[in-house]
């Protein structure tokens, strides 16, 4: 292209210089002045578009991956493609420290996030989840992680949209549909029109709210009762049935009888208050199951002759547990005693044990009426009765199930009651098997 200009320039001006003489002389080196510096500034705009294209191509990858760089196009220093290539690879790098940064920090966040207990949940103004940590799916039930999806898909509660779309912080208590009762504090985000939401599940809190509200009820009723008695029959005999040949013997067995109660009650508190502190020592060793069993019978031996209850032994001669012998023989009294208590007259209790991997589960059975299902899952609470009025004529003090969990959990093991087919109760315990005696 340089050459077919330059030599229709040439011949131009030769025209021109042989048409107009010495004038056209002057002419034709004006002009042929002018076609070098033409060509000599076509040519160096030639030169510097080849660099300028190889710059802006790899400026493009930069842009698209921060962790490259550009090559220095021209090496001296003073070029200012050399300086130009210098800023680009300065604001490359710079680029790059930024999104390491907010890698880690993403990355961090999400850490934390996944390592809370309680439940986050971002989204943004148009209610789309941005962040959902595994505490949070666990509560809503989600398998996935539906970051982008709404949160109306998961959480189909109006009291928690109407937090959402609030503009202040608020606390609202729900029950998530198939989860749990959950407490849901919402904030604003800084830097966002977004909302944040923290779920905490507290349907152990107020369960545990409940039972306490039973106990402190409970507690009352049962100390209320004896020390009711005690006072009308002191105040009976004060005002002369002492004397009574009939009436006062009966006062004063009534009066012997109620502070027996009370002193059951009141031991039993005193051990339950022992295992809560921590102060009941434990002193673990192999003990021979079917030993212990033994010899937790001839407390109850008295009570199952007068039931005409029959009490069967299965447990092979060799089962060990590791276990505090006084602490086992103490469940064992509680479980067996309320058997023939709670299961018909004339009917039967077993005692069986068996290995189930590093662990013994040795079962109390009865044919007696059961429990039923609404009851059975608290039957270990303080206090709490299946069949109050039967269990007061029992004599029992509501604490002997609560004692045993309690015990059981302190020596590494654990209890539960089944419904026994097809009728009466299974009381079970396990723990820990022993293989040295």
């Amino acid at each position: 292209m340089f050459a077919l200009v330059t030599g229709v320039l040439v011949a131009l001006i030769q025209r021109e210089g042989i048409a107009m003489g010495s004038g056209g002389q002057v002419f034709a080196l004006a002009l042929g002045a002018f076609v070098l510096a033409l060509v000599a500034g076509l040519v160096t705009m030639e030169l510097m578009r080849r660099p300028m294209r190889e710059l802006a191509h790899q400026t493009r990858n930069v842009v698209r991956d921060t962790s490259r760089r550009v090559s220095i196009l021209e090496r001296d220093p003073g070029n200012e493609l050399h300086e130009l290539t210098e800023w680009v690879n300065f604001l490359a790098e710079d680029a790059d420290r930024s999104h390491t940064a907010l890698a880690r920090e993403r990355v961090l966040l999400s850490s934390v996030a996944e390592g809370l207990t309680q439940g986050v949940i971002a989204v943004d103004g148009e209610h789309r989840i941005e962040l959902l940590n595994d505490a949070a799916r666990k509560m809503l039930g989600v398998t996935s992680t539906p970051v982008g999806e709404p949160l109306i898909e998961f959480v189909r509660v109006p009291a928690v949209f109407d937090l959402v779309d609030g503009n202040e912080a608020a606390t609202v208590e729900v029950q998530l549909p198939n989860g749990p009762r959950t407490l849901i504090r919402v904030a604003n985000r800084w830097g966002g029109d977004g909302r944040v939401l923290l779920l905490e599940d507290v349907t152990t809190v107020r369960r545990l709210e409940t039972v306490r509200r039973d106990f402190v009820a409970n507690v009352s009723h049962e100390l209320r009762t004896p020390v009711a008695v005690i006072r009308a029959n002191a105040e009976t005999l004060l005002a002369g049935a002492k004397d009574d040949p009939v009436m006062g013997p009966k006062l004063i067995d009534g009066l012997h009888r109620n502070a027996e109660r009370l002193a059951r009650i009141l031991a039993d508190l005193l051990d339950l208050s022992r295992l809560d502190a921590g102060q009941y020592r434990m002193d673990l060793s192999p003990v021979a199951v079917k030993a212990i069993t033994l010899q937790s019978l001839t407390a109850v031996e008295t009570q199952a002759t007068a039931r005409e209850v029959t009490i069967e032994v299965e447990i092979a001669d060799a089962l060990m547990v590791k276990a505090d012998p006084k602490a086992l023989d103490q469940i064992f009294v509680n479980l067996i005693d309320n058997a023939v208590k709670y299961t018909r007259a004339k009917g039967h209790v077993w005692v069986a044990a068996r290995v189930e991997g590093d662990n013994v589960r040795i079962e109390v059975r009865d044919d007696g009426p059961g429990i039923a299902d609404k009851h059975r899952e608290r039957v270990f609470e303080r206090f709490y009765r299946a069949d109050p009025s039967r269990s007061r004529e029992a004599g029992g003090t509501g604490l002997g199930l609560s004692i045993v969990k309690h015990l059981a959990e302190s020596m590494g093991g654990a209890v539960g009651v089944e419904p026994n087919t097809p009728n009466g109760s299974i009381f079970w315990l396990k723990l820990p098997r022993s293989t040295t005696a």
